[in-house]
């Protein structure tokens, strides 16, 4: 973890220099002082030891591609809602090991259109989804194990060191 606080102390004095917009060296060196003080702050105060074996360029990477899937499952629960759709109660497993991905996996499922995490118990998520209508019905052969989770999870399941 000591090489993740040069990173974060480095981030941050970054952040500093550009929401300040100034390269003085009194700014600069405010900047590195308040981000040492907001690292020790946070080790003091945050459970670090639950992300200790998480990569955090891939959950960052996983950042971005949820952004993207964002958008895709907003133009589908549109579309779902347009044409018609069942709101279900499902149950789901998860294979992440992580207590820490296994939350942030449980919020992106909440935060993304036309599904709604209910419960996390261990591996297992209770979601609220919108499922497909055809015209005979609503599709029943639709997984929904890889609909509601699937890319979501895999991202995530590499991020595991």
């Amino acid at each position: 973890m000591k090489r993740n606080t040069v990173y974060f102390v480095l981030l941050f004095t970054i952040l500093w220099i550009i929401m300040t917009e100034s390269l003085s060296p009194w700014s600069i060196l405010a900047g590195f002082a308040f981000s040492v003080l907001c690292v020790i702050f946070c080790y003091k105060m945050l459970p670090f030891e639950k992300i200790a074996d998480i990569n955090l360029w891939r959950l960052f990477l996983y950042s971005i591609y949820l952004i993207g899937q964002l958008y895709l499952a907003g133009l589908s629960a549109i579309r779902l809602v347009i044409l018609g759709a069942k709101a279900d109660i499902v149950e789901i497993n998860t294979e992440i090991e992580n207590d820490f991905l296994r939350v942030v996996l449980a919020n992106s499922i909440t935060i993304t259109p036309g599904t709604l995490t209910l419960e996390l118990q261990d591996d297992e998520l209770t979601v609220l989804w919108l499922r497909k209508k055809t015209s005979g019905g609503y599709e029943d052969h639709e997984d929904p194990d890889e609909t509601i989770k699937g890319g979501l999870e895999r991202m995530l399941r590499k991020a595991q060191k």
